[in-house]
């Protein structure tokens, strides 16, 4: 097996850096897509006054102080009905976490973040970045522009034992050298279904070869954090995937990702919420009196990130109905009111139209999506 040169690897992985904030930000006003992304953002100004206010930014923190907040809460005001947070009693400025997140939306879970961070008093955080979505020059300036380093996806499977190595590795060194905060989603990929589950593997890989794994994990200051969107963002989608992966298996088409972020990003979202759970350095420490494998052990955590994310996520009418809708019942129909259950039949027929199969099982799916938040909230 060849050896891995860390600090070689992690200079291919991370962020841009000060010195590379120019040359990239000059590179990104001159692709024609990135035209089409400020003119939609800020309609009232001038395309080349867009341009001129990036080209005098000259740091990373500035580009997210001075641009990205004003991107991300132009986004909120534009698609959705409000944002609210809560559980940021659970954070210290100035410590580094690594936030394990349920997933919903491409490129709004961590950016949303980005700007919580910013208005409560911490440091941004970095980002992972997957290989998969690092499609063009553009989205690899953007995105390194907005703090993400690069996570490997696929490959043999030395590879993938090699690259959760290095993952480990360099999220160990971001929070416990570097002081820097880390976004990771609990799964590979967005939450499809609506049933927001932590990979037990991923609690292997923060662990990587550490001879102690509840010290290692608790220097590591992980903390839960839940993302709520009233309308799953990309609903639609996901449905369509879901469907077809259930009769045939599932190839995504060229540009899926890339058309999948702009979805997400410009539609109607209704209420989001951010909760930030309890840090798990107590629960990791009550469970050294008992002896576990790794894969216990990493089963464990798994399942008590999973507790707080259900217990965190904010339930909607549209969660209520569909959990009602697709058992049956009329149990939680105190949580929402006729008209509202008439707005959810509409909604639903209005985004299963354009799609193409067996409505009565697309709708069935959908339903699911919607529901399955309920049904995980009731688990002890």
């Amino acid at each position: 097996m060849t050896k891995i040169n860390y600090s070689e690897e992690f200079e291919k992985m991370r962020p841009h850096n000060d010195h590379e904030v120019k040359g990239a930000i000059n590179r990104l006003v001159n692709y024609k897509e990135f035209d089409v992304v400020l003119s939609w953002l800020f309609p009232e100004i001038p395309l080349a006054e867009s341009k001129q206010n990036l080209l005098e930014i000259h740091t990373v923190e500035d580009f997210q102080v001075k641009f990205m907040h004003k991107v991300v809460n132009t986004i909120i005001n534009k698609t959705s009905s409000g944002l609210t947070v809560s559980g940021m009693e659970n954070l210290t400025p100035g410590t580094a976490y690594l936030f394990v997140s349920n997933h919903r939306d491409i490129v709004l879970d961590a950016a949303i973040l980005q700007v919580i961070l910013l208005d409560y008093g911490h440091k941004t955080s970095q980002i992972t970045f997957g290989s998969n979505l690092m499609s063009s020059p553009m989205i690899v300036d953007f995105g390194k522009l907005n703090r993400m380093f690069t996570f490997y996806r696929g490959g043999t499977r030395l590879e993938l034992y090699q690259n959760a190595l290095l993952h480990s590795a360099y999220i160990r060194n971001a929070i416990v050298v570097l002081n820097e905060s880390v976004w990771i989603a609990q799964r590979n990929g967005r939450t499809k279904d609506g049933n927001d589950i932590t990979q037990s593997a991923l609690l292997k890989m923060f662990i990587g070869c550490q001879s102690d794994p509840l010290q290692t994990l608790s220097e590591l200051n992980i903390v839960p954090m839940a993302v709520s969107y009233e309308y799953e963002p990309c609903d639609a989608e996901k449905t369509r995937e879901l469907y077809l992966s259930g009769i045939q298996e599932y190839v995504k088409s060229k540009n899926e990702d890339l058309f999948s972020v702009i979805s997400g990003i410009t539609s109607f979202k209704g209420k989001i919420h951010f909760s930030f759970g309890t840090p798990l350095n107590t629960f990791i420490e009550s469970l050294r009196p008992e002896k576990f494998n790794q894969n216990t052990l990493s089963e464990r955590i798994a399942t008590e990130i999973d507790r707080q994310v259900y217990q965190m996520f904010q339930l909607q009418a549209i969660n209520y109905i569909a959990a009602d809708v697709i058992n049956g019942t009329s149990v939680f129909s105190q949580h929402y009111t006729p008209v509202e259950y008439d707005h959810l039949r509409k909604y639903i027929e209005k985004k299963i139209s354009p799609v193409d199969g067996d409505k009565q099982e697309l709708t069935r799916l959908m339903l699911k999506m919607y529901a399955k938040p309920v049904e995980n909230s009731l688990r002890k």
